[in-house]
Order: C-alpha cells, then sequence, then structure tokens
C-alpha cells in the first residue's frame, strides 16, 4: 500500500512539473521578439553612378533610381533618374535627365517629386519631363524627401537641420531642429515624421502637434533611409553600409546586415511590401542591390 501511494504521488509531481514547463514556454514564445534575416536576391548593373535614393511604384511596379553620378553637392547638371524593374533589370538608364545631384523621392497624383541640392524638382511621369521647379534658398543642401496623403511634400535640409515643406507651390519651413547636426531620412506618418540625423547617430520622431524633435535611438551610425514594416517596425540604413532593424515597442535595434568593409554603401533604402524585398542603392557602388527580408 505504501508503495502503491509512493508511486502515485512521483506520477503526480512528473506530471505537474511537466505542465508548468509547458505553461513558461508559451509564455517566452508570446514575449519574444522575432529579427527578420535578409537573403540576397539580386543586383543591377554597374551603371547606376553614384546611386543615392530608390522609390517603388506599386501601381506600375516601376522603380526609380535617383543617380548622383559625380559629387553630391555639386551643380554640374549630369544627374538623373533610371528606372528598373522587379528583376533588377534596367530599363531606361536616363529616363529624366537635367539634374545634378538628385536624393530622396516621393510619389503623388502623377508626379514625381526629387530633392536636387537647393531644388523641389517635379517630374510629370507620364511624359517624363521635368514640369516644375521650387527652390529654396541659403543653401539647405536637401536630402531625403517624404509626401503626406494630401501631397505635402516635406524635405530634409540636411545643412538648414530644417524640414522644408512645399504646399499648393508655396516653400515654407515645416519644422527645425536647433540641436542638429545633418538632418537626413524623413517618413511621414500619422503620429509625426520619423526622422534621422546622419552626423548626430539619432533615429527619432518629430510630433505634427508642436514640431518638437524626439530622440528614440542615439547611437545609430549613419542615419539615412527609413522604411516601416508592416509591423510598425522599421529599417533604418547607416549610410557606410549597415541596415539596422528597429523594434517601435521598445525602440530597440539589432543589424541586420553590414558592407562596410566591402565599400557597398546603404544610402535611401524603400520596400516592396508585397513581395518582402529591401532595396538598397549602394552610393559608389553604383548598383541597387535588392533582399529578402524573412521572419
Amino acid at each position: 500500500m505504501f508503495k502503491s501511494l509512493l508511486s502515485l504521488v512521483v506520477v503526480l509531481v512528473i506530471v505537474t512539473s511537466c505542465g508548468k514547463k509547458k505553461e513558461n514556454s508559451s509564455t517566452t514564445s508570446e514575449t519574444a521578439t522575432v529579427t527578420p534575416t535578409l537573403e540576397f536576391l539580386w543586383e543591377t548593373d554597374s551603371l547606376l553612378t553614384t546611386c543615392e535614393s530608390v522609390l517603388y511604384d506599386k501601381n506600375t511596379q516601376t522603380i526609380y533610381v535617383a543617380n548622383i553620378n559625380d559629387g553630391p553637392w555639386v551643380k554640374d547638371n549630369n544627374g538623373f533618374i533610371s528606372t528598373i524593374n522587379t528583376k533588377g533589370e534596367i530599363t531606361q538608364l536616363k529616363w529624366v535627365e537635367g539634374l545634378s545631384a538628385p536624393k530622396g523621392m516621393g510619389l503623388y497624383d502623377g508626379k514625381l517629386y526629387v530633392n536636387d541640392i537647393d531644388d523641389i524638382v517635379e517630374i510629370d511621369i507620364d511624359k517624363g519631363i521635368i514640369s516644375n521647379r521650387y527652390t529654396i534658398e541659403d543653401n539647405p543642401q536637401l536630402n531625403d524627401l517624404t509626401v503626406d496623403l494630401n501631397g505635402i511634400v516635406y524635405s530634409s535640409g540636411s545643412n538648414s537641420n530644417k524640414i522644408h515643406k512645399l504646399e499648393n507651390g508655396v516653400i515654407t519651413v515645416a519644422a527645425t531642429n536647433p540641436e542638429g547636426k545633418r538632418l537626413n531620412g524623413l517618413l511621414w506618418q500619422e503620429e509625426g515624421i520619423y526622422y534621422a540625423d546622419f552626423a548626430k547617430a539619432v533615429f527619432g520622431l518629430v510630433s505634427h502637434k508642436d514640431q518638437t524633435f524626439k530622440a528614440y535611438i542615439e547611437d545609430l551610425n549613419d542615419a539615412d533611409g527609413i522604411i516601416r514594416l508592416d509591423n510598425g517596425d522599421f529599417i533604418v540604413s547607416g549610410w557606410k553600409g549597415a541596415l539596422f532593424y528597429v523594434d517601435a515597442k521598445t525602440w530597440t535595434k539589432t543589424k541586420l546586415l553590414d558592407t562596410t568593409e566591402q565599400s557597398i554603401h546603404a544610402a535611401d533604402i524603400d520596400y516592396i511590401a508585397a513581395t518582402q524585398t529591401l532595396l538598397i542603392p549602394t552610393f559608389f557602388h553604383n548598383r541597387v542591390m535588392a533582399y529578402k527580408l524573412k521572419f
């Protein structure tokens, strides 16, 4: 009888112990952060000279590429916009010319907006021609560009450390960062404009309410391009060649890729959500590279 009771107790202890382990395992998996990996897909030919920015148009499945083609702040009139397809094939090398150092781009209502040193350039997509230029005085060194749902264009001034706004053909200042060093990446969202400061290594948010700059990450070196994923998290590029995954719940970063030693830069990136494809303009490497984002 004693042996039977002892056996029953042992069985109950084992069952109870197993049940607790299973419960703890489930809780851990629910709170764990899943970091994606990158799988190389393709790269273009090396004709995209000093490519600084890429932008995907989901309506036409066209990828626009801004090619500086020389010094990044030199008015030499030899910069151009290329088009490539989602296989990495160059469809039109010099789709639009007459630019000097084209950088950040945005789309709205049949127009492609491009930063060009001190001009926001408007391109008629159907005609493939420059339809307007909006000049900003005092050498702002325009870098990245983002467009809101109403077609208002926001442009970062790396020299002015201001976010310049183009609305109904009129240029104004949307926000100024007195503590900024080299304002770069911008991404408009409902809660504000996410920004990257290249020299200050900062990723943060500019409030729509009071236009204040709030830093979320302060050690993201050479911060450049910003994209947001469907889960609300971000990928931010570091111009020298690093790519960082940013968790929007904890505001922590994880390095996904670093091609700094190969001198392959990572400038103003974009993302094709339908195929989870990350597009990377490699600047002096003169190519666009594509990676599959895998969770």
